[in-house]
């Protein structure tokens, strides 16, 4: 079987980008957490593509989906900016190409999948996004399938700049649906959710997180040394939209 991607890998800025989020530990809470977003992403994922298959996952992270899609039988491989990130998804067996995106680094045609999980945002801008999106589908089979979780920042609003120095690209409902679809994708599904919670629940604890932004709590956090507890809560009250969006068959 030929690689999915070449091994070319574009010149990274520095060795400490994203340094910051490499160097987190998640406590108990937060690892059972994102196992069960990610499981449940993968559910969704396979309703409407299962494996086997290649699937090409933008901004890895921790490479918390990577044993999962592995086990679920996909052929996976990934691009990640972040040469510490890189180092720590290559001691777990993880494949990983040291890149920037875009340009995505694969060949035509090469994906059945590509999965982006809160990447489009830390597009540079309008150009760079369409870019993005155009990259992907030029990596996606006819049929693929596109997977992206953005931000709501309709939802988030200022916390959309705070929770991360990278964000750049505003996402909301509407702006990516009009990406997606001048990028030539059919979107098949959107789906809004606060960790795995959806619907009801969802919509319950987006109502919660209203009290986390009551006007003067940041004063009152500084005050009390509790700054890092209130980023914590509205953090795991953090809004995201999933697109699940089809590269047209001729």
């Amino acid at each position: 079987m030929q690689p999915l991607c070449r091994r070319v890998e574009n010149a990274v800025e520095s060795d400490g980008f994203y340094r910051w989020f490499s160097d987190r530990r998640l406590t108990a809470f937060g690892s059972a957490r994102r196992e069960r977003i990610e499981k449940s992403r993968l559910r969704l994922l396979e309703t409407v593509s299962s494996p086997p298959g290649d699937m090409l996952e933008i901004g890895p992270g921790t490479g918390s989906l990577a044993a999962r899609a592995v086990s679920a039988g996909w052929r996976y491989q990934a691009i990640e900016a972040s040469p510490t990130l890189a180092t720590h998804l290559r001691a777990k067996g993880v494949d990983v190409t040291v890149a920037w995106a875009p340009p995505i680094p694969v060949n035509d045609a090469s994906c059945d999948v590509v999965y982006a999980d809160q990447v489009l945002e830390h597009m540079s801008g309008i150009d760079t996004a369409r870019e993005f999106v155009q990259e992907s589908l030029r990596a996606l089979r006819p049929g693929g399938i596109y997977f992206i979780v953005v931000p709501d920042y309709l939802k988030e609003r200022a916390f959309f700049w705070d929770v991360d120095y990278t964000h750049n690209f505003v996402t909301t409902e509407r702006r990516v649906r009009q990406l997606l679809t001048d990028g030539d994708f059919e979107i098949e599904r959107v789906v809004r959710s606060i960790g795995v919670a959806t619907g009801l629940t969802r919509d319950l604890l987006a109502a919660g997180a209203l009290l986390a932004n009551l006007p003067g709590l940041d004063a009152i956090s500084r005050h009390t040394g509790t700054e890092e507890l209130l980023f914590r809560i509205r953090k795991n009250l953090f809004e995201t939209l999933t697109f699940v969006a089809r590269k047209p068959v001729p």
